[in-house]
């Protein structure tokens, strides 16, 4: 019991460090905050998913720029599947996403899964552990 209570503690962390971090990105694109250097025009804040990690980068005139903020999922917590599309954004001042529909991101470990939503107008719903 010990044992399955911790990877469902080790899966809950990572989908609440994950909701934490695109509210973070959320916020950054809605105040218009770019990275150090030049960034004319700020598009917005893109994440970019794989199996076991995520990572996260400012878009300036339409391209990825800087070097990529990446977070490592807890061992024995992936994306299944990786989110599609793997990469979207928080849109500058409009606090939507370039998301055409929303988009599941679910997390697994265990045999159990988490997943949290996102659609298009940048709301971040929990669905939360299934």
């Amino acid at each position: 019991n010990y044992n399955t209570y911790n990877a469902t503690q080790s899966l809950k962390q990572a989908a609440l460090t994950l909701k934490n971090d695109l509210r973070f990105l959320q916020s950054k694109a809605a105040n218009g905050e770019k990275p150090t250097g030049s960034c004319d025009p700020l598009t917005g804040w893109a994440i970019t998913f794989s199996a076991n990690s995520y990572s996260y980068q400012a878009n300036c005139s339409g391209s990825l720029t800087g070097n990529p903020i990446v977070i490592q999922l807890t061992p024995g917590v992936a994306f299944s599947p990786v989110p599609s599309p793997n990469t979207f954004m928080f849109q500058v001042l409009t606090r939507g996403t370039s998301l055409l529909t929303p988009l599941p991101v679910v997390l697994t470990g265990s045999g159990r899964q988490y997943t949290i939503r996102v659609s298009p107008s940048g709301d971040i719903s929990d669905v939360g552990i299934q």
